[in-house]
């Protein structure tokens, strides 16, 4: 599970960028897996729902409301 607080890397030292950068590529990575959505989002972004047997893959819609199942049939 990983997950990250925002995907804007901010400017700080070297260090602590790369530890940044780091992070955001494993939330990318593990398509932001986690029981419980992801707090920075966008539209269009994904994330596997790990609360459901089998987890869900969910794809955030074009007003950044709300996560839907993906291929459920719904409007995207």
């Amino acid at each position: 599970m990983t997950q990250v607080p925002s995907f804007v890397i901010v400017n700080e030292n070297g260090a602590a960028v790369r530890a940044q950068i780091n992070q955001v590529i494993a939330a990318l990575r593990s398509t932001s897996s986690g029981a419980t959505a992801p707090t920075a989002t966008a539209p269009g972004m994904l994330w596997l729902d790990t609360s459901t047997t089998p987890p869900t893959l969910k794809i955030r819609d074009a007003a950044d409301s709300a996560f839907g199942a993906l291929l459920d049939g719904g409007e995207y």
